[in-house]
């Protein structure tokens, strides 16, 4: 009987699990980082809604330096560049874990988000080059094994931890999955290598520092304190755009790879993914306030309520195996789409551990990974191998940053809703997540442009079902 992974190699099958394992490292520290945050903040001595800085400056660190690693992957190949990021990866996890302030903890974090820029990017960079496009929902749905293990682990894991121990060994989990994967890298993935033209580290430069300053504006817009100051940021924001424009418009080697947005269903995924990526960094956020401030649950149980979700996640990779074939990507990620932001509306109703909310949990994180998954492989479905690195570089540059903006979408959120209806209360929170659905649902007006056949040359009708 045929399976999905009969046709590959041991190699091919090492080398996806060294991605997955990337991409699991990365689960893992963003959601055991939520789990702790009421921990982390009362030990650093700082208000929990301040411990988004240290979610957010990881993920500006990223969208900084993603552009870049697609061009630095194909000029000194992949393999090097993954052996260098995993061990920065590892090194830098270590050091978090051993941060004494609130400012240790979002340096050390932003540093981590460097090597991570070059990390799960350049992963994904190697299942394109390393794959067949007709084998490209195969290698994701295998991938999805070990990954789902990150959300599954991670909360439950997280709040052993922090309840047992301390919220520091949270960052100390990485180093073992590091080693796994540099030595996985080490032996078995190839160092693929392409010629690239100059880069332009003029507009890099620009590109950065509007990022990071934006970022870090959204990330304080909503504070009501030191105004002035705030639209100084803004507009020195504005500036380094402006510059980034200019210098990029005058170059014949532009940072981003416009000619992509020509492309239709790249351009559907790619706006469709910042809206619902930013709906899924809002919901995460939320969630754990809600759990252990509202409903004053420990870090444990509420761990062990989030792990219900992997459960989802789970059934989402068996649902894409069987019926992608048979719905055809538009109506699967309309499904999942509408699902999911059904799912998060309930949230709100859940006020212990019992049937209701593992079932929501588990709903939300089943129409959650279907979207996500989807879109990740439509995405790529018409461009041209030569455009890989430059597209993985903008979409990943886009998500990571949508993450963070959903963060402090809903940080804003609760800050507002907190002075209406009293702060962390059920009113509140129900009012951030209706505020976080309508967001997700956005996503649809894209989604609905989307032809019914597109995506069907990646679909193996005849092995995908098996």
């Amino acid at each position: 009987m045929n399976t999905i992974h009969s046709k590959f190699s041991f190699k091919q099958l090492v080398t996806i699990l060294v991605a997955s394992l990337m991409i699991l490292m990365e689960n893992i520290d963003t959601n055991i980082l939520n789990v702790a945050i009421p921990a982390i903040a009362a030990d650093l001595n700082a208000p929990p809604l301040q411990l988004k800085l240290a979610i957010t400056s990881y993920l500006i660190s990223l969208a900084i330096f993603i552009p870049i690693s697609g061009w630095i992957s194909d000029q000194f190949g992949t393999r090097k560049v993954l052996l260098w990021a995993i061990f920065a990866f590892g090194l830098f996890s270590l050091f978090c874990g051993l941060a004494h302030s609130l400012l240790e903890l979002v340096i050390f974090r932003f540093l981590q988000g460097i090597a991570g820029a070059f990390m799960a990017p350049v992963g994904r960079l190697l299942m394109l080059k390393a794959f067949d496009k007709s084998d490209r929902v195969k290698v994701y749905v295998l991938m999805s094994l070990p990954v789902v293990l990150g959300p599954l682990l991670a909360p439950f894991l997280g709040g052993v931890l922090v309840s047992l121990f301390n919220w520091r060994y949270i960052f100390y989990v990485n180093v073992p999955f590091a080693l796994l994967a540099l030595l996985g890298t080490y032996i078995y993935v190839e160092n693929y290598v392409q010629k690239t033209d100059k880069f332009n580290w003029w507009s890099f430069i620009w590109l950065g520092l509007f990022l990071s300053i934006f970022s870090y504006w959204l990330d304080t817009a909503f504070d009501p304190k030191t105004a002035a100051t705030k639209s100084l940021i803004l507009v020195f924001a504005i500036i380094c755009l402006l510059a980034y424009l200019k210098v990029e418009f005058s170059s014949d080697n532009k940072i981003i790879n416009y000619k992509l947005f020509s492309i239709r269903t790249f351009k559907i995924c790619f706006y469709s993914s910042i809206i619902t990526r930013a709906s899924f960094g809002g919901r995460g956020f939320a969630l754990v306030l809600f759990l252990q401030y509202t409903l004053q649950m420990s870090p444990i149980i509420a761990s062990y309520l989030l792990s219900s979700m992997a459960v989802g996640l789970f059934l989402g990779r068996i649902f894409v195996k069987r019926f992608l074939d048979y719905l055809g990507f538009k109506l699967m990620l309309t499904i999942s789409n509408i699902g999911a932001a059904i799912s998060l509306l309930l949230f709100g109703f859940i006020r212990t551990i019992d049937t209701f909310s593992i079932c929501v949990l588990i709903l939300n994180g089943l129409f959650t990974t279907i979207g996500f998954m989807l879109l990740n492989i439509l995405c790529y479905a018409d461009i041209e191998e030569a455009d890989y690195a430059s597209a993985t570089g903008i979409v990943s540059t886009t998500q990571q940053l949508s993450f963070s903006l959903g963060v402090v979408i809903a940080a804003s959120a609760l800050h507002i809703f907190n002075s209406i209806f009293g702060e962390f209360s059920f009113n509140a929170f129900n009012a951030a997540f209706i505020a976080i659905s309508v967001l997700g649902l956005f996503s649809q007006v894209y989604l609905s442009k989307l032809k019914n056949n597109d995506g069907d040359d990646l679909i193996d009708h005849h092995h995908l079902g098996n």
